[in-house]
C-alpha cells in the first residue's frame, strides 16, 4: 500500500477494526499511530457497535466489557518486566481518551497505553522536578488545535508545573501558578481542551458555609481558570466531577439536612447560566456506598433511558430516569 496516496491509504485503513489494524501495523505504522488517525478512527465507530470498557487498576491491570453480562475481567498482559525497571511496580490511572490510558508510575513517570492492542509507550523522564519531590497532580487529554495527545503534571509544592507532548515527545515547563487548593482525592476530567480539578473550600465571606470552585488547565492557553458556577450549585457541595455526552458535569449534595444527590449538566461550556439539573437521586443517605462517578448514557435497543454510574470504583449502578429507580 506504500504507492497508494496517502489519503486512498487513510480512507482504506478507517474503515477497518481495530484488532485488524493491530494485525497491520507494518502497512503504515507512521500514520496508524498518528493522533488525528487515531481520533478519527475512535470517532467514526457507530454508537451502537462500540465496546465501552473499564479499566480496572488494582496490583494488575484488567478490561471489563460493561455491557456485556456475565462476563468477567479480562488480565491486560504488559511488558510488565520493563515496566517496573523504569518505572516501579505501582500505578495509578491519570485518565483515558479516544481509547488511549494515560498511566502514572511515582514519582514522576508515565506511559500511554492502548487497551485494545496492548501497545505500551512509555514516556520520557521529566527531570525538572527535585529529587525529593513528586507529582500531585495531573491530567491527560487530546488537544485538537495541536492534533496532540498532551499531560500537564503538577508537582507537590505546585512550583513546578510540566506539559508533555506526545507529538513532540519532550515534555517543557510552563510559567504559571495553581489558583486554588485543590482536593486531590476527587479525580480530575478533562473536556474542552481543560483538565478540571475540585477546588477546596473557600473561607472569606462564607464563614458559615463551605463553598466549592472548579479550576482546570487549559493545554491551548497554558493557563488555569476558573468554572462557573450557577448560584444554585453554590449552595451545594460539589462531590464529583464528570463528563456525560461530551458535557462536563458534577454531582453534588446538600450542605445542611438536605442529603440528596443531584447531578447538573453544564450544557454551554464556560458558561454559568448553562447549568441545568438532570438528575434527582433523594436516597443518598441509604445508598451502601460512598462516592459515585457517572461512566456514559445507557439503554437498550439504541434508547438511552439511564445513566450507568460506578459506585466507590468497585460495582456499577444503573440509573434508570425513566422509571425513577437504581
Amino acid at each position: 500500500m506504500e504507492s497508494l496516496p496517502l489519503e486512498i491509504t487513510s480512507n482504506v485503513l478507517l474503515r477497518l477494526s481495530v484488532k485488524t489494524l493491530g494485525q497491520l501495523r507494518c502497512v503504515s505504522k507512521t500514520l496508524t499511530t498518528s493522533p488525528y488517525f487515531t481520533k478519527t478512527h475512535h470517532n467514526q465507530i457507530p454508537s451502537a457497535q462500540r465496546r465501552y470498557q473499564l479499566l480496572l487498576s488494582a496490583s494488575s491491570l484488567h478490561t471489563l466489557n460493561i455491557f456485556h453480562n456475565n462476563t468477567p475481567p479480562v488480565y491486560l498482559r504488559l511488558p510488565s518486566n520493563a515496566i517496573k525497571k523504569y518505572c516501579g511496580a505501582t500505578h495509578e490511572l491519570v485518565g483515558s481518551c479516544n481509547g488511549l490510558v494515560c498511566i502514572y508510575y511515582p514519582p514522576n513517570n508515565y506511559s500511554l497505553l492502548n487497551p485494545t492492542t496492548r501497545e505500551l509507550r512509555l514516556l520520557p523522564n521529566p527531570e525538572t522536578l527535585p529529587l525529593d519531590a513528586r507529582a500531585r497532580l495531573h491530567g491527560f487529554g487530546y488537544v485538537s488545535k495541536f492534533d496532540d495527545y498532551m499531560i500537564v503534571s503538577i508537582g507537590t509544592d505546585e512550583s513546578v508545573i510540566r506539559v508533555f507532548s506526545a507529538k513532540a515527545d519532550l515534555w517543557k515547563t510552563v510559567s504559571t501558578s495553581v489558583p486554588l487548593p485543590v482536593l486531590p482525592w476527587v479525580k480530575p476530567v478533562y473536556v474542552n481542551n481543560v483538565v478540571h480539578w475540585l477546588g477546596n473550600f473557600d473561607v472569606g465571606e462564607y464563614q458559615f458555609r463551605p463553598v466549592h470552585h472548579i479550576m482546570g488547565f487549559d493545554f491551548v492557553d497554558e493557563e488555569f481558570k476558573v468554572l462557573p458556577l450557577c448560584e444554585d450549585l453554590n449552595q451545594r457541595l460539589i462531590t464529583t466531577l464528570g463528563v456525560l455526552g461530551g458535557d462536563f458535569c458534577v454531582l453534588s449534595r446538600g450542605v445542611d439536612d438536605n442529603m440528596n444527590l443531584d447531578m447538573w449538566v453544564m450544557k454551554e461550556y464556560g458558561v454559568g447560566e448553562s447549568w441545568i439539573r438532570i438528575l434527582l437521586l433523594p436516597v443518598y443517605p441509604n445508598l451502601p456506598f460512598v462516592s459515585l462517578s457517572p461512566i456514559c448514557p445507557a439503554g437498550i435497543y439504541g434508547t438511552v433511558h439511564g445513566i450507568l454510574f460506578l459506585a466507590d470504583s468497585r460495582c456499577l449502578l444503573f440509573y434508570d430516569f425513566v422509571n425513577y429507580m437504581t
